[in-house]
């Protein structure tokens, strides 16, 4: 296993940690008690089917969070149609779009160790695709959506060194005589 493929892993992974220390934390101090218990079990519960499934199976892994990906697209589509009310709204409820990068990335990351480029290519999508959606949705308040974008450049890190894991492992192909690839 290359080490393009655990530096993808341990970025997302020290991400991941550091956020959800911050993002549990909030919980316990702003909601407290059984409430903020059950958040952060709804949250790692499937975070951990997820992660033992990209590990344990990671053929079946990658339709699942393919659709999985789906989430974060779809909280970037809402953005889209309405900005002002799901900006407001998330100011609300706490970084709904963090929360579904992580799930998602964090199952994307051990998925990597063993399908770097499915890997590679979903951790970029559940990024740049919500985040263009939101850029577009925010019209002239752009800069807000690219401001907090700057959360994610540790998940495009990882997605990006997992595609290099990828091209790696393929090896340099050879170039015939006629200087055209073969197909």
């Amino acid at each position: 296993m290359s080490s393009l493929r655990w530096a993808g892993f341990a970025v997302m992974a020290a991400f991941s940690g550091f956020a959800a220390l911050m993002l549990g934390g909030y919980a316990v101090v702003d909601i407290g008690g059984w409430r903020a218990v059950g958040l952060i079990a709804a949250v790692a519960v499937p975070l951990l089917c997820l992660c033992l499934l990209a590990w344990w199976r990671p053929g079946v892994a990658v339709p699942v969070l393919a659709v999985a990906c789906l989430a974060p697209v779809a909280f970037g589509v809402l953005e889209l149609l309405d900005w002002q009310r799901w900006s407001s709204w998330e100011d609300q409820h706490g970084p709904v779009s963090l929360v579904l990068v992580l799930l998602v990335g964090v199952a994307l990351a051990v998925l990597g160790l063993n399908r770097p480029r499915e890997a590679g290519v979903m951790l970029l999508a559940i990024v740049l695709v919500p985040l263009l959606l939101e850029t577009i949705g925010a019209g002239s308040e752009w800069g807000r959506p690219l401001s907090i974008a700057v959360l994610f450049v540790p998940v495009l890190a990882s997605g990006v060194l997992f595609l290099l894991a990828a091209r790696q492992d393929a090896g340099p192909r050879s170039v015939p005589r006629g200087g055209r690839l073969a197909h």
